[in-house]
Protein backbone atom coordinates (compact mmCIF):
# COMPACT_ATOMS: atom_id res chain seq x y z
CA UNK A 1 0.00 0.00 0.00
CA UNK A 2 1.37 3.12 -0.50
CA UNK A 3 2.93 6.15 1.61
CA UNK A 4 1.60 9.65 1.00
CA UNK A 5 2.59 12.74 2.31
CA UNK A 6 0.78 15.80 2.70
CA UNK A 7 2.29 19.71 2.15
CA UNK A 8 0.56 22.78 3.20
CA UNK A 9 2.67 25.82 4.78
CA UNK A 10 0.46 25.75 8.13
CA UNK A 11 -0.91 23.19 10.02
CA UNK A 12 -3.98 21.31 9.49
CA UNK A 13 -6.27 23.38 12.33
CA UNK A 14 -9.41 22.56 10.98
CA UNK A 15 -11.04 26.15 12.23
CA UNK A 16 -8.97 27.68 9.94
CA UNK A 17 -10.35 27.00 6.85
CA UNK A 18 -12.02 24.58 4.16
CA UNK A 19 -8.35 23.30 2.79
CA UNK A 20 -7.35 22.60 6.38
CA UNK A 21 -10.57 20.38 7.06
CA UNK A 22 -10.65 19.05 3.66
CA UNK A 23 -7.13 17.38 4.09
CA UNK A 24 -7.95 15.90 7.93
CA UNK A 25 -10.74 14.51 6.34
CA UNK A 26 -9.34 12.94 3.67
CA UNK A 27 -5.96 11.37 5.52
CA UNK A 28 -8.29 9.70 7.50
CA UNK A 29 -10.63 7.83 5.56
CA UNK A 30 -7.20 7.27 3.41
CA UNK A 31 -5.75 5.80 6.52
CA UNK A 32 -8.78 3.36 7.04
CA UNK A 33 -8.31 1.99 3.65
CA UNK A 34 -4.70 1.14 4.85
CA UNK A 35 -2.56 4.16 3.19
CA UNK A 36 0.24 5.61 5.46
CA UNK A 37 -0.19 9.49 5.52
CA UNK A 38 2.20 12.00 6.95
CA UNK A 39 1.54 16.07 7.18
CA UNK A 40 4.42 18.41 6.22
CA UNK A 41 4.70 22.21 6.98
CA UNK A 42 6.50 25.08 6.86
CA UNK A 43 5.61 26.79 10.65
CA UNK A 44 5.43 25.14 14.02
CA UNK A 45 2.29 25.41 15.20
CA UNK A 46 3.42 27.45 18.27
CA UNK A 47 3.83 30.43 16.20
CA UNK A 48 0.58 30.57 14.44
CA UNK A 49 -1.71 30.86 17.47
CA UNK A 50 -4.11 28.15 16.12
CA UNK A 51 -8.03 28.62 16.67
CA UNK A 52 -8.79 24.79 17.19
CA UNK A 53 -6.91 21.70 18.43
CA UNK A 54 -4.76 19.76 15.65
CA UNK A 55 -5.50 16.44 15.34
CA UNK A 56 -1.74 14.64 15.44
CA UNK A 57 -3.26 10.97 15.13
CA UNK A 58 -1.16 11.74 11.43
CA UNK A 59 2.43 12.07 12.03
CA UNK A 60 3.54 16.02 11.31
CA UNK A 61 6.72 17.05 10.03
CA UNK A 62 7.85 20.67 10.07
CA UNK A 63 10.44 22.23 7.85
CA UNK A 64 13.50 23.58 9.84
CA UNK A 65 13.67 26.72 8.29
CA UNK A 66 10.94 29.89 7.81
CA UNK A 67 11.92 30.91 3.93
CA UNK A 68 10.48 27.99 1.69
CA UNK A 69 13.46 27.20 -0.73
CA UNK A 70 15.58 27.20 2.10
CA UNK A 71 18.74 24.65 1.07
CA UNK A 72 17.86 22.84 4.50
CA UNK A 73 14.36 22.80 3.99
CA UNK A 74 15.28 20.90 0.18
CA UNK A 75 17.18 18.64 1.94
CA UNK A 76 14.94 17.91 4.96
CA UNK A 77 12.63 17.22 2.31
CA UNK A 78 14.54 15.45 -0.03
CA UNK A 79 15.80 13.32 3.29
CA UNK A 80 12.24 13.08 4.56
CA UNK A 81 11.07 11.06 1.24
CA UNK A 82 13.87 8.85 1.51
CA UNK A 83 12.99 7.85 5.20
CA UNK A 84 9.13 7.47 4.82
CA UNK A 85 9.49 6.12 1.41
CA UNK A 86 6.90 8.30 0.01
CA UNK A 87 5.01 7.00 -2.95
CA UNK A 88 2.63 10.19 -3.66
CA UNK A 89 2.83 13.66 -2.31
CA UNK A 90 0.00 15.48 -2.45
CA UNK A 91 0.21 19.36 -2.66
CA UNK A 92 -2.57 21.69 -1.15
CA UNK A 93 -0.90 24.32 -2.59
CA UNK A 94 -0.95 23.89 -5.94
CA UNK A 95 -2.11 28.09 -6.97
CA UNK A 96 1.19 29.09 -4.89
CA UNK A 97 4.74 28.77 -4.21
CA UNK A 98 4.09 25.29 -2.78
CA UNK A 99 3.65 23.81 -6.36
CA UNK A 100 7.67 24.45 -6.42
CA UNK A 101 8.96 23.54 -3.35
CA UNK A 102 7.78 20.04 -3.86
CA UNK A 103 9.13 19.69 -6.85
CA UNK A 104 12.85 19.27 -5.65
CA UNK A 105 12.49 15.62 -4.86
CA UNK A 106 16.13 14.82 -5.80
CA UNK A 107 16.33 11.67 -7.16
CA UNK A 108 13.43 10.11 -5.12
CA UNK A 109 10.53 8.63 -7.77
CA UNK A 110 8.19 10.21 -5.74
CA UNK A 111 5.00 11.36 -7.42
CA UNK A 112 3.58 14.67 -7.14
CA UNK A 113 -0.37 15.90 -7.29
CA UNK A 114 -0.81 19.40 -7.18
CA UNK A 115 -4.28 20.54 -5.74
CA UNK A 116 -6.22 23.96 -7.16
CA UNK A 117 -8.32 24.74 -3.75
CA UNK A 118 -9.29 27.90 -5.97
CA UNK A 119 -10.37 28.55 -9.65
CA UNK A 120 -7.84 27.83 -11.73
CA UNK A 121 -7.42 31.23 -12.92
CA UNK A 122 -8.51 32.36 -9.15
CA UNK A 123 -9.98 36.42 -9.19
CA UNK A 124 -8.59 37.09 -13.05
CA UNK A 125 -12.53 36.50 -14.07
CA UNK A 126 -13.24 39.64 -12.49
CA UNK A 127 -9.86 41.61 -12.15
CA UNK A 128 -12.03 44.72 -12.47
CA UNK A 129 -14.78 44.23 -9.19
CA UNK A 130 -11.22 42.82 -7.20
CA UNK A 131 -9.59 46.24 -8.41
CA UNK A 132 -12.37 48.39 -7.59
CA UNK A 133 -12.57 46.67 -3.84
CA UNK A 134 -11.62 49.54 -1.18
CA UNK A 135 -9.13 47.57 0.80
CA UNK A 136 -8.37 50.09 3.70
CA UNK A 137 -11.19 52.97 4.96
CA UNK A 138 -9.93 56.64 4.28
CA UNK A 139 -8.85 59.58 1.41
CA UNK A 140 -5.60 57.20 0.79
CA UNK A 141 -7.46 54.04 -0.43
CA UNK A 142 -9.87 56.23 -2.77
CA UNK A 143 -6.52 56.76 -4.46
CA UNK A 144 -5.53 53.76 -4.61
CA UNK A 145 -8.42 52.68 -5.94
CA UNK A 146 -8.41 54.78 -9.01
CA UNK A 147 -4.39 54.31 -10.02
CA UNK A 148 -5.29 50.38 -9.82
CA UNK A 149 -8.56 50.93 -12.11
CA UNK A 150 -6.19 53.17 -14.26
CA UNK A 151 -3.72 50.35 -14.49
CA UNK A 152 -6.71 47.62 -15.46
CA UNK A 153 -5.76 47.32 -18.43
CA UNK A 154 -1.52 46.56 -17.50
CA UNK A 155 -2.36 44.96 -14.32
CA UNK A 156 -4.84 42.20 -16.50
CA UNK A 157 -2.08 41.39 -18.90
CA UNK A 158 0.61 40.86 -16.44
CA UNK A 159 -1.50 38.65 -14.18
CA UNK A 160 -2.55 36.60 -17.18
CA UNK A 161 1.57 36.37 -17.79
CA UNK A 162 1.42 34.75 -14.25
CA UNK A 163 -1.12 32.02 -14.69
CA UNK A 164 1.11 30.98 -17.78
CA UNK A 165 4.02 30.77 -16.17
CA UNK A 166 3.10 28.79 -13.33
CA UNK A 167 0.65 26.42 -15.31
CA UNK A 168 3.89 26.63 -17.84
CA UNK A 169 5.72 25.20 -14.59
CA UNK A 170 3.18 22.14 -13.59
CA UNK A 171 3.51 20.96 -17.49
CA UNK A 172 7.58 21.03 -17.10
CA UNK A 173 7.66 19.24 -13.86
CA UNK A 174 5.03 16.67 -14.64
CA UNK A 175 2.85 16.80 -11.57
CA UNK A 176 -0.54 15.43 -12.00
CA UNK A 177 -3.25 18.74 -11.85
CA UNK A 178 -6.24 17.92 -9.33
CA UNK A 179 -9.11 20.39 -9.91
CA UNK A 180 -11.96 20.94 -7.51
CA UNK A 181 -14.77 19.93 -10.48
CA UNK A 182 -14.65 19.07 -13.73
CA UNK A 183 -15.88 22.61 -15.16
CA UNK A 184 -12.27 23.95 -14.45
CA UNK A 185 -10.90 21.49 -16.84
CA UNK A 186 -12.22 24.00 -19.06
CA UNK A 187 -10.25 26.81 -17.54
CA UNK A 188 -7.06 24.83 -18.04
CA UNK A 189 -7.87 24.09 -21.82
CA UNK A 190 -8.02 27.63 -22.54
CA UNK A 191 -5.28 28.26 -20.35
CA UNK A 192 -3.33 25.54 -22.19
CA UNK A 193 -4.56 22.30 -24.02
CA UNK A 194 -1.81 20.28 -23.08
CA UNK A 195 -3.01 21.05 -19.36
CA UNK A 196 -5.45 18.43 -19.99
CA UNK A 197 -3.01 15.91 -20.66
CA UNK A 198 -2.10 15.68 -16.32
CA UNK A 199 -5.15 16.97 -15.55
CA UNK A 200 -7.90 14.95 -13.04
CA UNK A 201 -10.90 16.50 -11.35
CA UNK A 202 -11.83 15.47 -7.56
CA UNK A 203 -14.55 17.70 -5.56
CA UNK A 204 -14.16 18.25 -1.82
CA UNK A 205 -15.81 15.85 0.25
CA UNK A 206 -18.55 16.83 2.95
CA UNK A 207 -16.79 17.33 6.38
CA UNK A 208 -19.82 15.77 8.68
CA UNK A 209 -20.72 12.58 8.33
CA UNK A 210 -23.79 12.51 11.25
CA UNK A 211 -26.47 14.99 10.32
CA UNK A 212 -29.19 12.41 9.17
CA UNK A 213 -32.10 14.85 9.13
CA UNK A 214 -32.62 18.37 8.62
CA UNK A 215 -32.58 20.36 12.27
CA UNK A 216 -35.28 22.19 13.50
CA UNK A 217 -34.45 25.71 11.63
CA UNK A 218 -34.58 29.26 13.00
CA UNK A 219 -34.83 33.01 11.43
CA UNK A 220 -31.46 33.62 10.77
CA UNK A 221 -28.73 33.97 7.58
CA UNK A 222 -25.67 32.83 8.19
CA UNK A 223 -22.19 33.34 6.49
CA UNK A 224 -18.97 31.46 7.37
CA UNK A 225 -15.82 32.74 6.36
CA UNK A 226 -12.70 34.34 6.41
CA UNK A 227 -12.96 38.37 6.89
CA UNK A 228 -11.46 39.43 3.65
CA UNK A 229 -13.83 41.72 1.71
CA UNK A 230 -11.80 41.89 -1.22
CA UNK A 231 -12.52 38.22 -2.15
CA UNK A 232 -15.34 37.40 0.07
CA UNK A 233 -17.21 41.17 -0.93
CA UNK A 234 -18.59 41.01 3.08
CA UNK A 235 -19.52 44.89 2.17
CA UNK A 236 -21.88 43.42 -0.10
CA UNK A 237 -23.54 41.46 2.23
CA UNK A 238 -23.85 43.91 5.12
CA UNK A 239 -24.93 46.56 2.72
CA UNK A 240 -27.66 44.08 1.86
CA UNK A 241 -28.57 43.99 5.30
CA UNK A 242 -28.84 47.29 5.41
CA UNK A 243 -31.30 47.68 2.83
CA UNK A 244 -33.45 44.47 4.54
CA UNK A 245 -32.93 44.46 8.12
CA UNK A 246 -35.93 46.82 9.15
CA UNK A 247 -38.91 44.98 7.33
CA UNK A 248 -37.53 41.43 8.81
CA UNK A 249 -37.12 42.51 12.33
CA UNK A 250 -37.47 38.73 13.03
CA UNK A 251 -34.39 37.76 11.18
CA UNK A 252 -31.08 38.11 12.52
CA UNK A 253 -27.51 37.81 10.10
CA UNK A 254 -24.86 36.14 11.50
CA UNK A 255 -21.28 36.09 10.30
CA UNK A 256 -18.82 33.71 12.26
CA UNK A 257 -15.40 33.99 11.15
CA UNK A 258 -12.17 36.23 11.52
CA UNK A 259 -9.41 38.22 9.19
CA UNK A 260 -7.92 41.50 8.93
CA UNK A 261 -11.41 43.36 7.13
CA UNK A 262 -13.10 42.62 10.64
CA UNK A 263 -12.18 46.10 12.13
CA UNK A 264 -13.53 47.60 9.09
CA UNK A 265 -16.73 45.48 8.50
CA UNK A 266 -18.08 45.87 12.30
CA UNK A 267 -17.43 49.53 12.08
CA UNK A 268 -19.65 49.09 8.22
CA UNK A 269 -21.92 47.21 10.49
CA UNK A 270 -22.29 49.89 12.98
CA UNK A 271 -26.12 51.10 14.30
CA UNK A 272 -27.08 48.07 12.16
CA UNK A 273 -29.71 45.95 14.31
CA UNK A 274 -29.51 41.94 14.16
CA UNK A 275 -25.80 41.70 12.87
CA UNK A 276 -23.29 39.94 14.93
CA UNK A 277 -20.02 38.85 14.71
CA UNK A 278 -18.92 35.72 16.46
CA UNK A 279 -15.39 35.44 15.15
CA UNK A 280 -13.71 32.00 14.67
CA UNK A 281 -15.54 29.10 16.20
CA UNK A 282 -16.80 25.84 15.35
CA UNK A 283 -20.07 26.79 13.10
CA UNK A 284 -21.79 23.20 13.81
CA UNK A 285 -24.49 24.98 16.28
CA UNK A 286 -24.84 27.49 13.94
CA UNK A 287 -25.57 25.50 10.32
CA UNK A 288 -27.83 23.39 12.34
CA UNK A 289 -30.03 26.32 13.50
CA UNK A 290 -29.73 28.65 10.21
CA UNK A 291 -32.28 29.04 7.34
CA UNK A 292 -30.19 30.37 4.47
CA UNK A 293 -26.63 30.44 3.77
CA UNK A 294 -25.60 33.75 1.88
CA UNK A 295 -21.99 34.35 -0.11
CA UNK A 296 -20.69 36.66 -1.71
CA UNK A 297 -17.16 35.81 -3.19
CA UNK A 298 -15.63 37.15 -6.33
CA UNK A 299 -14.57 33.91 -6.86
CA UNK A 300 -14.00 31.01 -5.00
CA UNK A 301 -12.83 26.91 -5.66
CA UNK A 302 -15.67 24.56 -4.24
CA UNK A 303 -16.50 25.94 -0.97
CA UNK A 304 -16.48 24.36 1.89
CA UNK A 305 -18.93 26.40 3.55
CA UNK A 306 -21.30 25.86 1.13
CA UNK A 307 -21.62 22.06 1.13
CA UNK A 308 -21.19 22.07 4.81
CA UNK A 309 -24.54 24.23 4.90
CA UNK A 310 -26.27 22.40 2.89
CA UNK A 311 -25.50 19.06 4.93
CA UNK A 312 -28.02 20.95 7.46
CA UNK A 313 -30.84 21.97 5.00
CA UNK A 314 -29.38 25.52 5.01
CA UNK A 315 -31.01 26.77 1.30
CA UNK A 316 -27.75 28.77 -0.22
CA UNK A 317 -27.71 31.69 -2.23
CA UNK A 318 -24.56 33.26 -3.93
CA UNK A 319 -23.28 34.95 -6.42
CA UNK A 320 -22.68 33.28 -10.36
CA UNK A 321 -18.78 34.00 -10.20
CA UNK A 322 -17.28 30.60 -10.59
CA UNK A 323 -17.99 27.36 -12.33
CA UNK A 324 -18.18 25.31 -9.81
CA UNK A 325 -20.97 26.61 -8.36
CA UNK A 326 -23.38 25.03 -10.73
CA UNK A 327 -22.16 21.49 -9.49
CA UNK A 328 -23.51 22.79 -5.96
CA UNK A 329 -26.47 25.15 -6.80
CA UNK A 330 -28.99 24.05 -8.91
CA UNK A 331 -30.62 27.60 -9.19
CA UNK A 332 -34.57 27.19 -8.05
CA UNK A 333 -33.63 23.30 -6.88
CA UNK A 334 -30.97 23.51 -4.29
CA UNK A 335 -30.29 27.67 -3.65
CA UNK A 336 -30.38 30.66 -5.76
CA UNK A 337 -27.79 32.25 -7.93
CA UNK A 338 -27.41 35.74 -8.53
CA UNK A 339 -26.02 37.73 -11.75
CA UNK A 340 -22.29 38.52 -10.39
CA UNK A 341 -22.55 41.07 -8.43
CA UNK A 342 -25.88 42.76 -8.93
CA UNK A 343 -27.31 43.78 -5.08
CA UNK A 344 -30.77 44.10 -6.37
CA UNK A 345 -31.26 41.07 -7.46
CA UNK A 346 -29.07 39.48 -4.57
CA UNK A 347 -31.71 41.64 -2.40
CA UNK A 348 -34.98 40.41 -4.41
CA UNK A 349 -34.18 36.35 -4.60
CA UNK A 350 -32.69 36.54 -0.33
CA UNK A 351 -36.29 38.12 0.26
CA UNK A 352 -38.30 35.96 -1.47
CA UNK A 353 -36.81 32.85 0.29
CA UNK A 354 -37.16 35.01 3.66
CA UNK A 355 -41.08 35.60 3.18
CA UNK A 356 -41.80 32.04 1.57
CA UNK A 357 -41.46 29.16 3.72
CA UNK A 358 -43.00 26.41 1.64
CA UNK A 359 -40.64 27.29 -1.32
CA UNK A 360 -37.37 27.66 1.14
CA UNK A 361 -38.05 24.45 2.73
CA UNK A 362 -38.43 22.80 -0.34
CA UNK A 363 -35.12 24.26 -1.37
CA UNK A 364 -33.18 22.92 2.38
CA UNK A 365 -35.17 19.54 1.59
CA UNK A 366 -33.36 19.29 -1.91
CA UNK A 367 -30.05 20.74 -0.88
CA UNK A 368 -29.86 18.29 1.79
CA UNK A 369 -30.22 15.44 -0.45
CA UNK A 370 -28.01 17.10 -3.08
CA UNK A 371 -24.41 17.01 -1.23
CA UNK A 372 -24.74 13.81 -0.30
CA UNK A 373 -23.05 13.25 -3.65
CA UNK A 374 -20.21 14.39 -1.75
CA UNK A 375 -19.59 11.74 1.07
CA UNK A 376 -16.07 11.07 2.18
CA UNK A 377 -16.58 7.35 1.01
CA UNK A 378 -17.53 8.57 -2.91
CA UNK A 379 -14.38 11.14 -2.54
CA UNK A 380 -11.91 9.23 -1.22
CA UNK A 381 -13.02 6.04 -3.89
CA UNK A 382 -12.03 9.09 -6.60
CA UNK A 383 -8.85 9.54 -5.03
CA UNK A 384 -7.90 5.41 -4.83
CA UNK A 385 -9.09 5.35 -8.40
CA UNK A 386 -7.76 8.36 -9.43
CA UNK A 387 -7.59 8.99 -13.33
CA UNK A 388 -6.63 11.40 -16.14
CA UNK A 389 -9.12 13.77 -17.07
CA UNK A 390 -11.47 12.25 -19.99
CA UNK A 391 -10.18 14.95 -22.57
CA UNK A 392 -6.49 13.34 -21.58
CA UNK A 393 -4.48 12.43 -25.21
CA UNK A 394 -2.30 10.44 -23.24
CA UNK A 395 -2.21 6.53 -22.75
CA UNK A 396 -3.26 5.49 -19.19
CA UNK A 397 0.89 4.34 -18.79
CA UNK A 398 1.89 7.98 -19.44
CA UNK A 399 0.42 9.52 -16.98
CA UNK A 400 2.54 9.57 -13.77
CA UNK A 401 -0.64 8.78 -11.67
CA UNK A 402 -3.60 6.36 -12.19
CA UNK A 403 -4.30 5.20 -9.06
CA UNK A 404 -2.62 6.13 -5.19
Amino acid sequence: MKRLLFYYPTPFDTLRGGIERVTNKLAKELNKYGYDVFYLHLKNETTLGLKGKLDYSVQTFFLPESQLEHPDNIKYYQSLLQEKKIDVVINQQGLYEGTYFVSKVGYSNVKIISVLHSDPICGYRYLWHDLKTLREIGYVEWIKRILRCCLYFKIKKERWRDIQVHYNFLLYSKQVICVLSESYLTTLQEINPFLLNRAVSISNPNTYDDVISIPRKEKIILFVGRLDNRSKKLRTLITIWKEIYKEYKDWKLIIIGDGEDKKNLTNLANGIKNIEFTGFLEPYEYYQRASIFCMTSIFEGFPMCLTEAMQFGCVPIAFDSFPAIHDIILPQQTGELVCPFSKRENIKKITYLMQNDSYRNELSRKAFNHVKKYDIKKIVECWINLRKADHSTLQSDDLILLNI
